[in-house]
């Protein structure tokens, strides 16, 4: 028995130590594969670290995530990184397109154009970022740059970025800049304008046990053991608001969120406005938006500039929000918290833009009539502020219509 007991021992200890080597070997092969191919790093990276389209940059707040699995090696949404392309496109997430890159107006212009198209637009971007990410879309040896604001919040994002550089407001009138300054240091803009845009009710935030995040993060076996639990099984929540049924999100909206969003129901046209949200952004009697205003109209002026210097033609598409295109279907606007102040905002700043592009000599385009002529809603019955496969393909077209009355360079 103990010959046999040993023998047992020396067994279950081979086969240890020959376990423990095939998982140290397993373990060293998947970090080397994981450095040399962005598929594979992908793959075994911690899902809070691969779902977000933008992670933080010292320099735009913001840059696109190369993990994220529809972006490119850039961490721009498209199918593959160019080199070179003929039509560079900056914006927000409306021109990023938030159900995939192949429904994104952008990569659609392509398909109607036949011209290369690389789309650098981001989630949280606006006219100040398009500013500073210029010399890289003019690396791509283009003849057209697109550049498309989003009258939705790009004044506020514009704002924000302008904290991280002060330059950017340096030539606007000093008074507008203490006001901005004293009205920020009374309460950061950024904590009201969260509130308003998670309708009051700001959802908790999981945070990984700091040993699943370790694991996650230094262990590639157990991203891969991960990985096929995901495969096979989800346990995520899908959030009511966002389900894509009106009736879905309408029945979901609590007494505290229906201060900040109310339902639209209209034969053909119904949805979930968030018009609260949208005033706040572009209230420019705030001079932190007002302020926001300015620097992205400068900023789109000096990009016209350097686009001129360099022998490429600029395009600026204004893009309107979702309350805007379904205004003249309301036939109540006042039940609708905030509406009509926003409406009335939207289309000032509209026109004061215009105005401006006009006089500058920038070609544009706005794409609110074309929207509002949609033959069925461009935006989705939620309370998802982003056009969808409809108005991406409206805009598309709009784009298209207007880039073939520019003549070209050749």
């Amino acid at each position: 028995m103990a010959a046999e007991r040993a023998t047992f021992l020396r067994l279950l200890r081979t086969q240890c130590i020959l376990l423990l080597a095939a998982l140290v070997a397993s373990e060293l092969l998947l970090q080397v594969a994981s450095g040399a191919s962005l598929t594979i790093r992908r793959v075994l990276a911690p899902p809070w670290d691969v779902d977000f389209p933008v992670i933080s940059d010292p320099r735009l707040v913001f840059r696109g995530n190369p993990l994220n699995r529809q972006h490119d090696a850039a961490g721009y949404h498209n199918a593959r990184r160019l080199t070179k392309a003929d039509i560079a496109v900056l914006g927000d997430s409306v021109s990023y397109g938030m159900s995939g890159w192949r429904m994104a107006w952008p990569h659609l212009l392509s398909l109607e154009t036949g011209r290369s198209v690389y789309n650098m637009s981001l989630p949280g971007y606006g006219p100040g970022q398009s500013l500073l990410q210029l010399d890289e879309a003019l690396s791509l040896s283009p003849s057209l740059v697109i550049v498309a604001p989003y009258l939705g919040n790009d004044f506020y994002d514009t704002y924000e970025l302008a904290l991280r550089h002060p330059d950017l407001a340096e030539s606007l009138p000093a008074a507008l800049r203490e006001a901005a300054a004293a009205r920020e240091r009374l309460k950061p803009l950024e904590q009201e304008v969260f509130s308003l845009f998670e309708l009051g009710q700001p959802p908790a935030t999981p945070t990984p046990s700091v040993a699943r995040r370790l694991l996650s993060e230094h262990v590639k076996l157990y991203g891969l053991l991960r990985a096929l639990r995901h495969r096979f099984i989800t346990d995520r929540t899908p959030d009511p608001l966002l389900s894509r049924k009106f009736s879905t999100a309408a029945r979901s909206l609590t007494p505290v969120q229906r201060q900040f969003a109310s339902a639209f129901d209209a034969p053909g046209w119904r949805t979930i406005l968030t018009a609260p949200y949208r005033g706040r952004v572009l209230d420019d009697r705030d001079p932190r938006i007002r302020l926001g205003f300015e620097i992205a109209r400068r900023a789109v002026r000096t990009i016209g500039e350097r686009c001129r210097a360099a022998g490429v033609d600029l395009l600026v598409v204004l893009l309107p929000t979702k309350e805007s295109v379904f205004w003249p279907q309301v036939p109540a606007p006042d039940v609708h918290p905030g509406l009509r102040q926003l409406i009335i905002d939207e289309e000032r700043l509209r026109q004061e833009w215009i105005a401006d592009l006009r006089a500058s000599g920038v070609a544009y385009l706005d794409a609110q009539e074309a929207l509002r002529a949609a033959p069925n809603q461009p935006y989705h019955e939620d309370a998802d502020g982003h056009p969808n496969e409809t108005g991406q393909r409206i805009i598309a077209a709009a784009v298209a219509a207007r880039v073939k009355e520019m003549p070209r360079r050749k």
